[in-house]
């Protein structure tokens, strides 16, 4: 639950591109910011990261002017408690599938857009490994030198929220609302933080209140810190929570709240089909096959709905076991 909502607050605040400039103009290095035509600033469709590592990594795509030309702004939140110290290589695979897609978008092209790589992070100590590609070639100083120009070499943009105070981040010039999720993503794995320090914080959520869809936007905080809260009981959470925010804010706490109890609700009930779903895939399969590998039966146990879709449609025709799960 915590890392769905993890990367619910961060694709809710940076998926409007407002609120992304933002972060993007912080983020990135001024001579490289002031380049850009943050105005015409556009969200691309799509997610690039490997389905094994969404339950660490999100992220969003976005394409901007930079002159005559068009960049390319990729964005991965890391919410991990651990640093990747393979991060730049996992960003080159991303990257070249962002590439790959250009290209199946764009038949004939004889050139690439320009990607810049920026990486979100929170964890407990902060950022402790490389930031360039080339510092992960096994090779000494000397010879990386030597072949510099014959392998790939890039350094992605950091924005390390772990070593960033609650001043700073009050102070950094974005929006009320990207200010305050990024201060929740700060103490995500303290959600006594959240609470403790929530009234330092009233001032910026009364500016948030008032900006157009403020209201959303504030529930989508609140949903936020019970979610992150879910450890203690429900209960007791919400009524620390109004007692640490104030009678003003009693309505829209417990309107959130109530949202919270719903999707958890219509969640157990979509997992509930999908999984009896997947139980009568598994029957079928082992109607047709015989007993299952353990490995197949963790990969239908593991399977989205398109994927039991799929498998399912192929199940009654496919020959062997492998052509039923077989990749399209």
């Amino acid at each position: 639950m915590q890392t769905n909502a993890h990367d619910a607050l961060f694709k809710a605040a940076f998926s409007q591109v407002e609120h992304a400039a933002g972060e993007l103009r912080q983020a990135l290095p001024p001579e490289l910011s002031s380049r850009i035509n943050f105005a015409d600033l556009r969200l691309c469709p799509g997610s690039f990261v490997d389905e094994a590592l969404k339950e660490r990594h999100s992220d969003l795509l976005f394409s901007a002017s930079m002159g005559e030309a068009r960049v390319l702004l990729y964005l991965l939140f890391e919410h991990q408690s651990t640093v990747e110290p393979l991060m730049a290589f996992r960003l080159l695979r991303y990257m070249v599938r962002i590439w790959e897609h250009h290209l199946a978008e764009h038949p004939g092209s004889k050139r690439l857009p320009a990607i810049v790589p920026v990486v979100l992070h929170h964890s407990e100590r902060g950022w402790a490994s490389g930031t360039s590609f080339e510092e992960l070639l096994d090779l000494d100083e000397g010879a990386r030198i030597a072949v510099g120009e014959h392998v790939p070499r890039f350094r992605f943009v950091l924005d390390d929220l772990s070593q960033e105070a609650d001043e700073a981040l009050k102070a950094r010039r974005m929006s009320a609302f990207s200010r305050l999720v990024l201060w929740c993503l700060r103490h995500a794995r303290e959600p006594e933080e959240l609470l403790a320090r929530l009234g330092k914080w009233l001032d910026l959520m009364n500016d948030v209140r008032r900006a157009p869809n403020g209201a959303e936007a504030l529930r989508t905080i609140w949903r936020y810190i019970l979610a992150t809260n879910e450890r203690d009981e429900a209960d007791e959470v919400l009524q620390r929570l109004l007692a640490a925010a104030g009678e003003s804010w009693k309505e829209e706490i417990v309107s959130a709240a109530d949202q919270l109890v719903e999707r958890g609700r219509q969640e157990g009930l979509r997992e509930g089909l999908q999984q009896g779903r997947r139980h009568m895939l598994l029957r079928q399969l082992g109607a047709r096959f015989g007993a299952l590998p353990d490995a197949a039966v963790a990969r239908v146990n593991a399977a989205d709905i398109a994927e039991l879709d799929r498998w399912s449609e192929r199940v009654l025709t496919a020959p062997t076991l492998a052509d039923v799960l077989s990749e399209p």
